[in-house]
């Protein structure tokens, strides 16, 4: 259903990233299905369940896949024996699927008996949200909230979700309040969470699980529930005991956690199960871990850390109780995207009812880190905190402004002129007017959940801007005025194209499997379907548009009609899984000089030629997530994911050079300053890299934050713009 055209002004109330629901399902916008027995895994995943003494199953990474017939086998006879132990619910920590459409949903219910249904409550892995624009709602539709909470047996569960969409890794944000409302609500019972990624310790999958650790601290969260590293993990800290399970899509495993009764109080006994070979053969049952409910699981207090920044080092003083037998202390590893980190820690010294040492800082970049701080009891229970430091040094960029706008700052940044257009998955979306080293507030307008970069006009007089809930809007770029909508029926998530024909400008944007081509005034021209989905952004010459698509495949439509003119395979993987992941489903497609278009993916950037779509040739390297870049030269500068920049010949595909520029480069592509010729590029973890593309040189100067990013800055006058899922948009000095 297509909505063209509103000239009212319209102000929508700023959506929650993903909201955090302590009701019943039911109170959930969400349509329900057709099929006999219900989309959702019980009438109201919130509701409480009749518990006496608590018995349920744990299990995680299942990644049904309707194209894995032996592992769906696998999964029926998994929930064959989970059935037969007759648990008052079931805990799935997500990767329920291996890329959340709906053929592997109604896959993986299938293998599920019709008794055990509405025992199992879900949250979502990053396999569910990760490869698809309209994921979370699919989800919702399938089985409710993402984030919600219920009561058994005297304690309180908490299904977390930090995933992001479009993104691997996760993120709490601005859910934390709503979790600390929640836990205030269940009266001090202990609380249980699960989650899809493990927290703390060696796992860097949440880059704001020191923020979580400081919400739940007053409060009797005793343990939690993980998946996503296929093995099993117990680790306890901050009076908690954390259990990570291996996966279900590995072979017949799940966890049984039964209630113990003690003089100590109540303890949830969690049992690692192995079916047998067949079904004659007996399982094998190990215990994991203990999880007591009426205690911590050990004798440590909260740290209490003070750092201070010198020339080349980190002088720290900790305190951490009596208990604490150890206390050691590194600077949090910011680099680490998604991944686990077992770099080394130093040991601080005893001295009296402290804790003293130093970090070695002579390789940080100057700007704000975190350092952690560790304490570990006599039983091996640990303490984890984070503590800011702001380190010195010499830098060519320095910081100008901040502006707070709320939620997180996800797609890239747009220019016009003077005036800066950013978008917060709020809703909220700012102007400013840069002048000097400075700024002026131009307007603001709060809209649906803004997830990628907005485009403006060629005549600058309206910004185009994508949001999830289901509109594309044009606003006027002096008053941030509605000028019209468009409605999709679907998320809009990718970021629009803006382009300039004898007939006006046309704007293209994508909606998961709809390419849309709109006038100026909003109205629709024609539609297209786009296999699969896509998220990225389209590219056109003026005669063609192109895009790349879930089927690993890149296509080209008449610009005008929307006729389908061509497409080409990137990759030749076995089945529809891996054609997505592996193909340019996400990529900035880009029109090179000469006429080439160029579509890139986690393995290859690859020129084809407009007419045909036949390859003219291709860089090895995972180019996709990072914006291509003309240079004034004629030169590519092409990035990867892993931070390694090159220059190519955009006619031949030849390298002139390539080097190492920063640890991870994700949707934050490179940006020229047109007076010195340089090239910023921003990591995925906020460190800023100086590219001098004539030399082949690169040089850091300086860390700007620590959380990530995922938004191209832009350059203005004597400013570089950049903007951070912290919600902040900052102006450095060049």
């Amino acid at each position: 259903m297509t909505d063209d055209t509103s000239t009212g002004a319209h102000r929508r109330t700023p959506l929650s990233r993903r909201g955090f629901l302590g009701l019943s399902a039911l109170g959930v916008g969400v349509g329900l299905s057709s099929t006999a027995w219900g989309p959702w895994p019980g009438a109201a995943v919130g509701a409480p369940v009749d518990a006496g003494t608590l018995h349920f199953v744990v299990l995680t990474d299942t990644h049904a896949n309707e194209e894995e017939g032996a592992r769906l086998e696998n999964l029926r006879r998994v929930f064959a024996a989970v059935e037969a132990e007759q648990p008052q619910f079931v805990l799935h920590c997500g990767d329920i699927t291996d890329y959340g459409d709906d053929a592997g949903f109604t896959a993986y219910r299938d293998t599920i008996p019709r008794g055990l249904w509405d025992r199992l409550r879900h949250v979502p892995g990053n396999h569910e949200i990760r490869w698809d624009t309209s994921a979370r709602e699919r989800f919702q539709r399938w089985f409710g909230p993402t984030s919600y909470s219920f009561d058994a047996g005297g304690v309180h569960f908490l299904a977390l979700d930090p995933t992001q969409a479009l993104q691997e890794p996760g993120l709490f944000g601005d859910d934390l309040a709503a979790l600390r409302d929640d836990l205030t609500a269940a009266a001090g019972i202990p609380s249980i969470m699960f989650l899809h990624y493990p927290l703390a310790g060696r796992n860097y999958y949440v880059n704001d699980t020191d923020e979580l650790l400081r919400t739940i601290e007053p409060f009797p969260v005793r343990g939690i529930f993980a998946g996503h590293i296929h093995r099993y993990e117990v680790d306890s800290f901050n009076g908690l005991t954390q259990v990570a399970s291996t996966t279900t899509r590995g072979g017949p495993f799940y966890q049984r956690v039964t209630e113990r009764r003690s003089d100590q109080g109540r303890v949830l006994v969690v049992e690692a199960v192995t079916l047998g070979a067949t079904d004659a053969d007996a399982p094998t049952v190990d215990l994991l871990a203990e999880i007591p409910l009426d205690a911590p699981p050990g004798g440590t207090v909260p740290i209490r850390g003070s750092v201070r920044s010198h020339p080349g080092r980190i002088d720290l003083t900790a305190v951490a109780g009596a208990a604490a037998v150890t206390v050691e202390a590194r600077v949090f590893p910011q680099s680490v995207f998604g991944a686990v980190d077992d770099g080394p820690w130093t040991a601080l010294q005893a001295r009296g009812s402290s804790w003293h040492g130093s970090l070695d800082a002579a390789a940080l970049a100057p700007g704000p880190h975190r350092v952690q701080l560790r304490a570990t009891d006599a039983r091996g229970v640990r303490r984890h905190e984070t503590t800011p430091v702001a380190v010195d040094g010499p830098a060519r960029t320095r910081s100008a402004w901040e502006l707070p706008v709320g939620g997180q700052l996800q797609g890239a940044l747009a220019a016009s002129g003077a005036t800066v257009v950013a978008g917060s998955t709020s809703g909220r979306v700012v102007a400013v007017d840069i002048a000097g080293t400075s700024y002026r507030p131009r307007w603001t307008v709060d809209l649906g959940p803004v997830h990628r970069g907005a485009a403006f006009t060629t005549d600058g007089a309206l910004v185009v801007l994508a949001s999830a809930d289901h509109r594309l809007t044009a606003v006027d770029a002096r008053t941030g005025a509605v000028a019209w909508t468009s409605g999709f029926g679907k998320p809009v998530m990718s970021t629009p194209l803006v382009v300039s024909t004898g007939g006006g400008d046309r704007i293209l944007v994508a909606a998961e499997d709809r390419l849309r081509c709109l006038d100026a005034a909003g109205r629709t021209l024609w539609e297209a379907d786009v296999p699969v989905r896509t998220a990225g952004r389209a590219a056109s010459d003026g005669e063609r548009v192109y895009v790349g698509a879930g089927d690993g495949r890149g296509y080209a439509y008449d610009l005008h009609s929307g006729t389908r003119l061509w497409s080409f395979l990137t990759n030749t993987r076995p089945d529809r899984y891996r054609q997505l992941i592996y193909g340019p489903w996400d990529d900035w497609v880009e029109v090179l000089p000469g006429g080439a278009v160029l579509f890139s993916t986690v393995t290859d950037a690859i020129a084809v030629d407009p007419v045909t779509g036949a390859e003219r040739w291709r860089v090895a390297g995972s180019h996709m997530f990072a914006p291509a870049l003309m240079l004034a030269d004629g030169g590519l500068l092409l990035t990867t994911e892993w931070g390694v920049v090159t220059i190519a010949d955009p006619a031949s595909g030849g390298v002139r050079w390539s080097a190492q520029a920063v640890p991870r480069v994700v949707n934050a592509g490179p940006v020229i300053d047109p007076e010195t010729g340089t090239a910023w590029l921003v990591s995925v973890g906020g460190l800023l890299a100086a590219i001098d593309p004539a030399a082949g040189t690169v040089a850091i100067d300086r860390q700007l934050f620590t959380a990530n990013t995922f938004s191209t800055p832009v350059v203005v006058g004597r400013q570089l713009i950049v903007a951070a899922q912290d919600g902040v948009l900052r102006g450095l000095a060049l």
